[in-house]
């Protein structure tokens, strides 16, 4: 990692730029709620971008319904938390342990074909530690799923 002095508000940002094109040729949208007061951490940019990307990226391809994307951040307890909310088909609970694991793809039948290699979550997950920070997920099948990164700030 190359890490240095971050905005995480202008990571997510950026991220949001490179991915608002996708979600308006779908009819949908990427809200941000950047309530962070001190968005100020040691990162690496690159990667925390591509960490963002891969979230909206999923946020987009798994989801059905015209998509509404909503990223917040605030600040607890000498932390920043990001939370990348999606209205997607969502995960079913004995998966969810499962979706950081290298290669593992979410069976969906033969219902619909989402393309993918099953590295990205655990990319997610590998750089969230790499910065000394964890991430969580709360998903319901048919509404949508959450996924909370909490990273130390300054």
């Amino acid at each position: 990692l190359k890490i240095m002095p971050v905005n995480i508000h202008e990571v997510i940002e950026s991220a949001v730029n490179s991915k608002k094109i996708d979600a308006e040729e779908k009819g949908g949208m990427i809200e941000l709620q950047l309530k962070a007061s001190k968005p100020m951490m040691n990162g690496d940019r690159i990667h925390l971008t591509n960490v963002m990307i891969n979230l909206i990226d999923n946020a987009l391809k798994y989801n059905l319904n015209v998509p509404h994307i909503v990223i917040n951040t605030v600040n607890q307890n000498g932390y920043i938390y990001i939370r990348v909310q999606d209205n997607g088909i969502g995960i079913v609970h004995s998966n969810q342990k499962k979706i950081f694991d290298k290669l593992y793809r979410v069976p969906t039948g033969n219902l619909h074909d989402f393309k993918g290699f099953g590295l990205g979550l655990n990319y997610v997950k590998e750089t969230t530690e790499m910065h000394h920070g964890k991430i969580s997920v709360d998903s319901e099948p048919g509404k949508g799923t959450t996924f909370t990164i909490e990273l130390p700030t300054n």
